[in-house]
């Protein structure tokens, strides 16, 4: 009964069912893994449990694992795994702080090149998305692959049987960015301060019978910085235009939350949202789908714009109730000058608030049979789904 629970719960991932085990977790490489959370007490009957973990992997690989837990919500008695454990925690369908990436791929990094048996045991909760993206990141990382599409397809494929790895729109376009950082960037990764100035709709979203009055508010650093006032659209327009009065000073990882008022003003309804990262933005190139660049002849002006697939919520419309085909999303910045941005870089981390309202190619394809090695010659992007709707409980013991 507890195995036709746990393979239930796992869905289309695939599991490990040989010597005895039955377990949600797959070898990307041999010497990657990918894995569910280890569990404990209830939980244990439908996700792995933390003993059957310790058993498979003290058979498989004694003495050469390590694991790397990416939960920021979850932990777990770290001693029953000898104390082989790291963290490196970013929240449920979230993509990760942009510089934890390339700090957790050097980790990994380190300890495979330590001895040709190590492996490195990748976990979040589900095991799928916020595993998927670090495990992507990494195949850019060492230039197993040199483009995030064709990363993302690979872990798709070896993790899951219906092909559908990371599918949240800001997780893929996190391995974009770190496909750009390793492989296009010149120069280093650094804080950079940009000014929202004007966010466009192109096509009116549907709510409340054809009428769309959005409203969005700015995250960063998990802190709202901003809430706009709402913007009113009639019954017949083509696009909306919204516009940050004064710009609004935003730094690093972005989060921005769109809300439709509906005619009750205590009532408001999710739209969609997204995450960005201001520093791909200023570099001025195109990653991915998600274009990034100058407008027109004015190179202090840069926009991003997203489309509906792109977009997370707004991608899974698929019949269009809410969402036209072609809907858009169109950022414009204005870059600040170096004596300045300092100052706005400043007034950004430390979370201002301004409330005006409601609140490449592939280097190789690889077979699953390929142990990944790291020796400077090879260096030339759903859901994090929650499948269990019953008790969720969490071991008491800290990682």
């Amino acid at each position: 009964m507890a195995s036709k629970i746990k393979n239930l719960v796992s869905k289309k991932k695939r599991r490990y069912q040989e010597g005895g085990f039955d377990l949600d977790l797959s070898y990307i490489y041999p010497n990657i893994i990918a894995m569910g959370f280890p569990a404990e007490k209830i939980e244990s009957y439908y996700r792995n449990s933390i003993d059957d973990v310790v058993r498979f992997l003290d058979l498989k690989h004694k003495d050469h694992y390590k694991i790397y837990n990416l939960c920021s919500e979850r932990c777990y008695d770290i001693s029953k795994f000898r104390n082989r454990v790291v963290h490196y925690p970013f929240d449920d369908h979230h993509p990760p702080k942009l510089e934890l990436i390339k700090t957790f791929c050097e980790d990994v990094d380190e300890w495979l090149r330590k001895n040709e048996a190590n492996v490195a045991v990748i976990h979040c909760k589900a095991g799928k998305g916020r595993t998927g993206v670090m495990i992507c990141s990494y195949l850019i990382h060492i230039g197993k692959f040199l483009s995030a599409q064709k990363a993302l397809e690979y872990y798709g494929k070896t993790r899951t049987l219906n092909e559908k790895g990371v599918t949240i729109p800001s997780q893929r376009r996190y391995v974009e960015y770190y496909e750009f950082l390793r492989l296009k960037c010149v120069g280093d990764y650094k804080q950079t301060t940009l000014l929202l100035k004007t966010i466009h709709f192109d096509t009116v979203p549907m709510f409340s019978g054809g009428v769309c009055n959005p409203y969005f508010v700015v995250s960063q650093q998990k802190v709202k910085i901003y809430s706009s006032p709402s913007y009113e659209s009639k019954r017949g327009d083509k696009f909306i235009k919204c516009d940050v009065t004064p710009p609004l000073p935003i730094c690093g990882d972005i989060k921005i939350e769109f809300f439709h008022k509906t005619n009750m003003l205590t009532k408001r309804e999710k739209m969609f949202h997204f995450w960005f990262n201001t520093f791909v933005i200023s570099a001025g190139e195109k990653v991915s789908n998600g274009a990034t660049g100058s407008e027109g002849d004015d190179c202090d002006i840069l926009t991003l714009t997203l489309r509906k697939d792109e977009i997370d919520k707004a991608n899974k419309d698929k019949t269009n109730k809410n969402f036209s085909p072609n809907f858009k999303v169109r950022l414009i910045f204005s870059t600040v000058d170096e004596q300045s941005e300092q100052s706005e870089a400043t007034k950004a981390v430390d979370g201002c608030t301004n409330t005006g309202g409601l609140d490449g190619q592939e280097l190789s394809s690889g077979s699953g049979d390929d142990v990944l090695h790291t020796d400077d010659e090879n260096l030339s992007d759903t859901d994090e789904e929650e499948e269990w709707t019953g008790v969720d409980s969490s071991s008491s013991v800290c990682c």
